[in-house]
């Protein structure tokens, strides 16, 4: 099989998806989501990348502020889901909604698994580039809706707690371990935020998953769990 060969067929066919299928992994994942926002907008593959993938919550908000003002759609038409956002979905449903495993989280960074928070930031961020601005607050509630159904979220509890863990890590920190300050008071650095979900929804999230350590990020988690071990070391002394 000559994977080389079919890559540059896709190419020379403007078959993106079929590409982002053969490559797979985090970088299909990328390829097929950018693919999305690319076929519907006007926008770069590149600056597209850049702004599922790299970017903080803040610049990809001002990214898609300029690539919004000449987002076509139908101003008569209520908020229903593209064929996009559909498929979108889809892979929140196959990737993140789906987690039952402790393993499934944090892989090294050097393998190709598909981690539930990694799927999620980049479908929730393709979510947002592929709704217009008029539509944010109906998309958001649709959005919520269909989340609360899927996790059969009621009054903070939920059956899919690993999966409740790894949208409160997608939805409620930001991007990078690296750029977390507790002090920053700058909440448009959330994707719940930008994406407009409720606070009651996002409270009853994070209920839902109370004491999964999955819920925060990794290197939060090794500090939280070495405070553990020196208080408890104390109290033994």
């Amino acid at each position: 099989f000559d994977s080389a060969t079919v890559l540059r067929q896709c190419a020379l066919a403007e078959n993106i998806q079929a590409a982002a299928l053969l490559v797979g992994g985090k970088n299909g994942l990328i390829l097929e989501c950018v693919d999305l926002i690319t076929s519907k907008m006007d926008i770069e593959i590149k600056d597209a990348e850049t702004a599922l993938f790299a970017a903080t919550v803040n610049e990809f908000k001002d990214m898609m502020n300029v690539v919004h003002q000449n987002f076509e759609y139908d101003k008569e038409s209520r908020f229903t889901p593209s064929d996009g956002q559909l498929h979108l979905l889809w892979l929140l449903e196959e990737h993140v909604l789906s987690v039952v495993k402790y393993g499934e989280f944090d892989s090294p960074r050097n393998t190709e698994k598909l981690e539930p928070v990694f799927v999620g930031r980049l479908c929730f961020r393709a979510w947002y580039s592929l709704t217009h601005p008029t539509h944010f607050s109906e998309s958001a509630k649709w959005l919520e809706s269909w989340l609360r159904k899927k996790l059969q979220l009621s009054d903070g509890k939920s059956s899919k707690r690993l999966a409740c863990a790894a949208l409160v890590r997608v939805l409620l920190w930001v991007d990078e371990a690296g750029q977390l300050d507790l002090g920053d008071s700058d909440e448009d650095s959330i994707l719940a935020t930008l994406l407009g979900f409720d606070s009651r929804f996002m409270a009853e999230l994070t209920q839902a998953c109370c004491g999964l350590i999955q819920s925060i990020p990794p290197h939060l988690a090794d500090e939280v769990m070495t405070g553990m071990n020196y208080f408890s070391f104390e109290a033994s002394g």
